[in-house]
């Protein structure tokens, strides 16, 4: 490994850690176990392409600019383009964007609606008026024509 690569990685974790005795504050020693303890992060987190955000939400890279477009997903510009952003995407953001849209569906037995239960819809009442037992439909419309004639006489 890099020492200097080590030695800032010890410094970066001596910068957001407590010291272990804090009335001494940071020693030599207090660093160095510190970073043999567990420094094992970067003290910047590399960033994430387009393509690699893409490919981690199984989608296209024009999904993803779609979601920065309607603010689902924060970026950091990078680069000068003018006319297209250069994004590059943290990879916290892109597990909070998961995790805000993660989702579980239950299969419910039960209609959602009335609709979808009991009542009757307008093409089998309109069956069920056509196979009725009061005649064709002919029929039923020479007993309205005429029912029509009675009530205009009167």
């Amino acid at each position: 490994m890099n020492d200097v690569w080590i030695q800032k990685s010890a410094l970066y974790y001596a910068k957001f850690a407590e010291p272990l005795d804090p009335d001494q504050g940071w020693r030599r020693e207090d660093v160095q176990l510190a970073f043999v303890a567990g420094a094992r992060e970067q003290p910047i987190r590399r960033l994430l392409t387009m393509r690699e955000v893409a490919e981690i939400l199984a989608t296209s890279v024009s999904t993803i600019r779609d979601l920065v477009l309607h603010g689902e997903l924060a970026y950091v510009k990078v680069g000068r383009g003018t006319e297209r952003n250069h994004m590059a995407f943290a990879p916290e953001e892109i597990e909070s964007f998961i995790k805000r849209h993660t989702q579980r569906d239950y299969a419910v037995a039960a209609p959602k609606t009335m609709r979808y239960g009991t009542r009757k819809r307008a093409h089998e009442l309109a069956v069920e008026r056509a196979t009725s037992d009061e005649g064709s439909f002919m029929a039923q419309y020479e007993a309205r024509r005429a029912a029509a004639k009675e009530a205009k006489k009167k």
